[in-house]
């Protein structure tokens, strides 16, 4: 067995985790606490970043723990940002295959870049070959995160500016305003798994025939909020519910119960005008989600729908 090594803050650490992050295909990064210069520092000439995973509590950001600049320079790179309050690990994870964990956060301090001469005692190590329970921890992280946009950042900056002498209570929040178009309304807010009975094949026996096929499961048992361990019957039963909930979904099927029928052409416009993400993919490049929606619908329908083709267009329809 592979000993596993230890890197040290002030020795090796940022060191070692510049050389994961150059080593890496696709990059996400957790830490409660970032500060924009070490971030900048971090990350400014690596294009294989992802999304980035930071706390955000009200008082990170009044006391400084936090920089709000982070999400502009992200922003202008391209990355995601969200937030989730509930977050206290600190790890760097490669396509949620493998992991540096460590027990610093993204400042000069806690990674010694920029240079700090008080730096702070910090220790992180690589982790290889992540399961399929670590994965999915990972996923469900990023299932409950919030992601934000230019009007929660205006929200949050606008509010910070009110009470910035202010100290609050860990149950305070920010009172914030969410856009509909908003995280649900991602194209990766919608399923991935080629079919319902694949994604329980993989989720029950834990086999699979490639990674991409492995990452879309996960990416279904998270945004489903899915736990191990069910039965077919009660897997089933929880994905249609939580699946037919889904505002996405939701909003999909109202507009397919106007007309009681829609063509696939139609069903890419609607999803191209109604997704969040930015910039907004091209219709092309959404043709498979549509095929794995139209399937799902079907799956899980309980037999209220059909797919057909009278034409040379497929259409989804409710019987």
């Amino acid at each position: 067995m592979k000993k596993m090594k230890i890197y040290k803050n002030g020795l090796d650490l940022s060191k070692k985790i510049i050389e994961f992050l150059n080593r890496s295909q696709r990059i996400y990064i957790f830490s409660p606490y970032i500060r924009i210069e070490a971030l900048v520092e971090l990350i400014k000439e690596k294009n294989n970043v992802n999304a980035v995973f930071v706390r955000w509590e009200p008082n990170d950001l009044i006391r400084g723990s936090s920089d709000l600049e982070i999400y502009p320079f992200l922003k202008e790179k391209g990355i995601s940002l969200f937030r989730n309050r509930r977050l206290h690990l600190k790890a760097y994870i490669d396509e949620y295959k493998r992991c540096f964990l460590t027990t610093a956060n993204i400042s000069s301090r806690a990674l010694n870049i920029p240079h700090h001469d008080l730096y702070n005692y910090e220790i992180g190590t690589i982790v290889e070959n992540l399961n399929i329970e670590d994965r999915l921890y990972f996923s469900l992280i990023e299932n409950e995160s919030t992601l934000i946009t230019d009007n929660i950042y205006n929200q949050i900056k606008e509010q910070l500016s009110e009470k910035k002498d202010e100290e609050f209570s860990n149950e305070f929040d920010f009172d914030l305003t969410f856009e509909n178009s908003d995280k649900d309304f991602l194209i990766s807010s919608l399923p991935m798994s080629f079919s319902v009975d694949k994604l329980y094949s993989i989720y029950h026996e834990k086999k699979y025939d490639n990674e991409e096929e492995l990452n879309c499961a996960l990416h279904d048992i998270a945004l489903y909020k899915i736990p191990l361990g069910l039965t077919y019957d009660n897997f089933r039963n929880l994905l249609s519910h939580s699946f037919f909930n889904h505002p996405f979904i939701n909003g999909f099927l109202e507009n397919l119960g106007r007309n009681r029928e829609i063509y696939f052409g139609a069903a890419k416009e609607w999803i191209h005008y109604n997704c969040a993400d930015v910039p907004t993919p091209r219709r092309w490049e959404i043709t498979e989600n549509i095929q794995i929606l139209y399937r799902w619908i079907v799956e899980l329908g309980n037999g209220k729908y059909e797919v057909d083709r009278p034409n040379y267009s497929e259409r989804l329809k409710i019987k």
